[in-house]
């Protein structure tokens, strides 16, 4: 996952907004704290969304089908070859 994407910059976004806020609106945390937090949230961000995308959506192909199964699929009949 790229971490400049939209999904990982507004989860940072969400996760450091009471720093942004102090910072931009009330003016009770210096920027470069604010933008440091945000820095760190964006990281953590993007390894975690990350690692769920590898684990919830792998790859196509990239899970090998367990070979008990494939034959029992393949010598299931069909139900036009059933007789009678």
């Amino acid at each position: 996952m790229n971490p400049l994407s939209t999904k990982v910059l507004g989860a940072a976004t969400l996760v450091s907004s009471p720093a942004l806020w102090l910072s931009l609106v009330d003016r009770t945390l210096p920027l470069d704290v604010a933008l440091t937090r945000y820095l760190v949230a964006l990281v953590l961000c993007w390894a975690a969304l990350s690692l769920v995308a590898t684990w919830a959506f792998p790859d196509p192909g990239s899970v090998p089908a367990r070979p008990e199964q494939a034959d029992a699929v393949a010598e299931e009949p069909l139900a036009g070859d059933l007789e009678g």
